[in-house]
């Protein structure tokens, strides 16, 4: 018997681990249930449930507490184009943005504006919130990872005991 051991943060019976047999006969066999139910799917629910996918993976990308990995929200857009089915360029024009602005953001290289963050999120149906917190957080992060050095001298004793 082969198990598969998936850590999560309370696991499924509240210890933190999640242990599934992979190779049991119950465990093909509900898979190839799952699937052959997958192939049913109408092309516009298999686009709902991958853009649902990419939104819960945005939402837990913030809420991570220790990221080594940086993930730009230009990342996530190009998931989420990809998902959708439209080229870069009649994305590019659907939300009024240069094609090679559009190139720049998804390459990390452009922030997503307050303006842009709303555009987003009313044609994703994604917390235009959530676009700012990731890029937010990435840059955060990359400071953390730099320059903490320059940041060690502010803390709260060393403000009250600054003379006026």
């Amino acid at each position: 018997m082969q198990y598969k051991e998936e850590y999560e943060e309370d696991g499924i019976n509240g210890l933190g681990i999640g242990i599934v047999d992979t190779e049991s006969e119950d465990f093909k066999l509900l898979q190839k249930a799952i699937i052959e139910e997958a192939k049913k799917q109408s092309p516009e629910r298999i686009r709902a449930n991958n853009l649902l996918s990419l939104k819960f993976q945005m939402q837990s990308y913030v809420e991570k507490r220790d990221n080594t990995e940086l993930r730009e929200a230009g990342f996530f857009l190009q998931e989420l184009i990809r998902a959708v089915g439209v080229s870069q360029k009649v994305f590019a024009k659907y939300i009024d943005y240069k094609p090679s602005n559009l190139s720049a953001l998804l390459k990390g290289r452009r922030k997503i504006s307050i303006d842009l963050a709303l555009k987003l999120g009313k044609t994703f149906n994604i917390n235009p919130s959530l676009w700012i917190n990731i890029q937010s957080k990435n840059e955060l992060r990359k400071i953390q990872m730099q320059d903490m050095k320059k940041y060690e001298a502010y803390h709260l004793d060393a403000l009250l005991s600054v003379e006026a």
